[in-house]
């Protein structure tokens, strides 16, 4: 994986782990993210729009529309997962299938064939994002025997969201800029996922959240939309199943911001979890 590459998906990751760090006291989740995600629309587009033309061609639009919807579809499961299910069971599925997926659909349908040392890392990642997500060694198989519940359920379907809209992203910034893509990308959920956070029963929430924490949301709003538009030029510059797996580090990142700021334990696990998945990026750093 090419050097620069890394670092750019490196640093979205840290952003990501950022944005659900400052999203952790949300007392409404759903309507915090898309609080987020509007605000950031709307000092994103104008800025990407002073510089340049915000239209994309007909080829960009084919993959952004269906990405949309899985953006979309994204979030309303992973909410509804983590509403109704344990976070040890939800968790660990929802971060940790995604690049497993991405890496499956780039192979069949964006003919990436990565060198064995690049899988190899891939592999070192996926299994050390799972494990970041467990409290602890006893609970290894709990995530996969709580497939047959619903919460669960849900989680692995927005894990194949994540999977199908990153796959989509790489085959639509062939065609534009990843500048002018993250735009439409940010103002295509504000619009998409209105009705959902502002549907009659949840609006008082919805305007609460903002009272509350707007500090936190304009915050959030500068890193979602910085790493996702990271992660973008990253797909610009390699492979799709590289900066799917590289991204997901953002799971023990939070971990570590929860330790540094929070005082929270890090735990024996986190750490033979932060040791495997540096691993996996130095086999992927070595890949060519």
């Amino acid at each position: 994986m090419p050097f620069d590459a890394l670092m750019l998906v490196l640093v979205a990751a840290l952003l990501h782990a950022l944005w659900n760090f400052l999203a952790k006291d949300a007392r409404d989740s759903s309507a915090f993210m898309w609080w987020g995600v509007t605000i950031g629309a709307a000092w994103y587009a104008p800025f990407v729009a002073a510089q340049t033309s915000l239209a994309m061609p007909l080829e960009a639009w084919r993959f952004f529309l269906p990405s949309l919807a899985m953006e979309i579809a994204y979030v309303a499961f992973v909410t509804r997962g983590y509403a109704n299910g344990d976070l040890s069971q939800v968790y660990p599925i929802a971060r940790g299938a995604p690049p497993l997926f991405i890496a499956l659909w780039s192979a069949l349908f964006l003919a990436e064939r990565l060198p064995l040392l690049g899988y190899a890392g891939i592999t070192l990642l996926i299994f050390g994002i799972y494990l970041a997500s467990l409290p602890t060694l006893a609970d290894f198989w709990k995530p996969l025997r709580s497939l047959r519940h619903r919460p669960t359920q849900f989680a692995l379907v927005a894990a194949v969201c994540v999977s199908i809209y990153s796959t989509l992203d790489k085959l639509g910034v062939a065609y534009t800029t990843p500048q002018v893509y993250n735009a439409w990308v940010y103002l295509g959920i504000a619009v998409g996922y209105a009705p959902f956070v502002w549907a009659r029963e949840q609006r008082a929430s919805a305007a609460r959240e903002w009272r509350m924490n707007w500090r936190r949301i304009l915050l959030g709003s500068v890193t979602t939309v910085g790493s996702y538009w990271l992660a973008l030029t990253g797909m610009a510059l390699t492979s799709a199943s590289y900066v799917g797996a590289v991204r997901a580090t953002s799971v023990v990142i939070g971990a570590l911001l929860g330790w540094w700021w929070l005082r929270e334990k890090f735990g024996a696990v986190r750490v033979i979890a932060a040791a495997t998945m540096v691993a996996g990026l130095v086999l992927i750093a070595a890949a060519k």
